[in-house]
């Protein structure tokens, strides 16, 4: 019976905080196989609109500056 040996990833990690992340975290969350935010440093909400796909700083900032996003007022 052959040997079989498993590797496991362990540089998947929240790029924010350095929590160690999950394969299927990062896919579904992340963008181009990195997250920019898990669980420990972001709400669920947060998650939820993608956050943990976009990079902290100023390039978010330009990221959120075309997105209009709801208000509780009706026109």
């Amino acid at each position: 019976m052959p040997d079989r040996r498993y590797t496991m990833d362990t540089n998947r990690q929240c790029e924010r905080c350095g929590a160690a992340v999950s394969k299927q975290f990062v896919r579904v969350f992340g963008f181009d196989n990195t997250v920019h935010g898990c669980l420990n440093c972001l709400t669920r909400t947060e998650l939820a609109v993608g956050k943990a796909a976009n990079r902290t700083g100023a390039e978010e900032e330009e990221a959120d500056a075309g997105i209009r996003w709801p208000t509780g007022s009706t026109p």
